[in-house]
């Protein structure tokens, strides 16, 4: 009688695995920014105002937010979360360039947006085997 053996792992299964670090990081920065977006779309006074003393328009602060809430949850979700923190990856290059053309502080543009912007990537390409899931 001959033994049936299974493989260990479907190429499917090995393929929808991430380190751990990435599961983590983009769960936290995926909730992070879901929780920014919130922030943007409610009349909070202090994001109103830092909007408003850079000279940007209202609409844009709502465009951010709808962009950082759907970003933020799709990152947060583990089946869809490259396409989030490709998403993440995005926003925070174009907060990152704003900053630049409006004459911030570069070193702080560097910490503030191209960190998030970086670990975004970096979770982006560890996840990306989930792209052939979808």
């Amino acid at each position: 009688m001959t033994a049936i053996t299974l493989p260990a792992a479907t190429p499917a299964a090995r393929a929808a695995t991430a380190p751990r670090w990435a599961e983590t990081a983009g769960l936290v920065v995926g909730l992070f920014f879901a929780g920014a977006g919130v922030m943007r779309l409610l009349p909070v006074p202090f994001d109103m105002e830092l909007f408003a003393s850079w000279g940007l328009p209202t609409w844009l602060r709502t465009g951010v937010g709808v962009a950082e809430l759907l970003a933020g949850s799709l990152m947060a979700l583990p089946r869809t979360r490259p396409i989030g923190a490709g998403g993440v990856f995005t926003i925070m290059v174009a907060a990152g360039t704003v900053h630049a053309a409006l004459g911030h502080s570069m070193a702080i543009a560097v910490v503030v947006n191209g960190v998030p912007a970086l670990l975004a990537l970096a979770v982006a390409w560890s996840t990306r085997r989930r792209l052939a899931e979808l």
